[in-house]
């Protein structure tokens, strides 16, 4: 049993959906699933060995307005380091939590389109990356003309990245949907044009995609504020991130959502620092256990990337068992119980439904979330 000074957990009373990545995997339903498989494309640059640069271009959701002050980027940092993906973020401004290795960005708190315009050749020449992840127009949905005139600025921006840096691939992410009336219909319409934008640069040949990171944000748990996702929200941006930058597609499913996962001698507690509100706490005994269940499309080995939260101070683990089969260990950094770290394992999985155990491990380590993909191609 563990004695730590820290606040006592809020019962969840209930939870929203998993946040679904990719079609390769099912909670709780008996329909068959495609299978999940890796892309091993050169177009996709952080399956290659080399360390990649990436700069995150944008404004303080880049930045981080979230607890953590690292937005997508802490838990995007997370994923690639448990894959083992060399990466190395750069950007002239330096911010973010312990639970954020690499703390690089070119994200600008307050910053509207125009303003990244002006700065962002001198920045792409100093740091040459090889990969810009772009979120950028929030700031310019303040009001009617200025949400008007973002579809060209942002289509200029882009034109400029690749004039400045033609070998760079730019990714390029809608908006998260405000928390407000009177901006909601700006961003909806701001978010509709930009796949078409990105859709007719790529068809010119330029390297520019499109991804939906920020769909789905709309829990009063989702949001710090009017402007920015919360830590827990972030995250679920950061998963879908990471599967556009390595071509590798995830299934997000909630530990504390009782569709996902069965809970024995732990606690569902609620903090907004995980990804959906809540997470699985005090599994602490021998008899603990979280158990999802979920279906696979084709057999095969499947990475587990689990977000937990380890305020103990060194690593933990938890041990992991794939349809009562032998236990592996998922290990966990420790940053603090308000601060999640992902580790990562491998299990062999059967077609169709699928029943994967946690339990009690070395230490401590309250789980929030996992990830479930292809294991990496290197």
């Amino acid at each position: 049993m563990r004695v730590l000074a820290r606040a006592l957990p809020v019962v969840i009373a209930g939870a929203a959906l998993a946040l679904n990545l990719s079609p390769g995997l099912t909670a709780g339903r008996t329909s068959q699933s495609a299978q999940l498989q890796a892309v091993d494309d050169p177009a996709v640059p952080i399956n290659r060995a080399t360390p990649t640069k990436l700069m995150p271009l944008g404004d303080s959701n880049t930045a981080g307005g979230d607890a953590a002050g690292g937005g997508y980027r802490t838990d995007l940092w997370q994923l690639l380091k448990a894959d083992g993906r060399p990466v190395d973020f750069v950007g002239s401004v330096t911010s973010g939590s312990a639970a954020l290795g690499d703390k690089n960005h070119e994200g600008h708190g307050g910053w509207t389109i125009g303003q990244l315009q002006a700065g962002v050749v001198g920045w792409l020449n100093t740091y040459q990356p090889d990969v810009v992840t772009l979120q950028i127009g929030t700031n310019d949905m303040y009001d009617d003309a200025s949400a008007g005139a973002a579809p060209g600025k942002l289509s200029t921006l882009i034109d400029t990245i690749n004039a400045t840096l033609p070998n760079a691939k730019v990714f390029v992410s809608n908006l998260p949907q405000l928390n407000d009336a009177n901006h909601y219909s700006r961003v909806a319409a701001f978010n509709a044009i930009i796949p078409g934008i990105v859709a007719a640069k790529a068809a010119a040949g330029k390297p520019v995609s499109y991804l939906d990171a920020n769909s789905g944000l709309y829990q009063t748990y989702d949001f710090v504020d009017t402007w920015h996702p919360n830590y827990g929200a972030a995250s679920k941006a950061a998963a879908r991130w990471y599967a556009a930058l390595t071509g590798a597609p995830l299934t997000r499913l909630e530990a504390e959502q009782t569709a996902n996962a069965t809970v024995v001698h732990a606690t569902r507690v609620q903090i907004t620092s995980a990804s959906g509100g809540g997470k699985i706490g005090y599994i602490d005994y021998a008899d603990s256990s979280v158990t999802f269940k979920f279906q696979v499309g084709a057999a095969g080995n499947y990475r587990i990337r689990a977000r937990g939260a380890n305020g103990t101070g060194t690593n933990c683990t938890h041990k992991v068992s794939a349809n009562g089969g032998p236990a592996a260990t998922v290990t966990y950094p420790s940053y603090s119980w308000d601060l999640l770290g992902v580790g990562a394992v491998d299990v062999a999985l059967t077609a169709g439904q699928n029943t994967v155990k946690f339990s009690k491990g070395d230490c401590y380590t309250e789980l929030d979330a996992i990830d479930v993909g292809p294991v990496p191609v290197n």
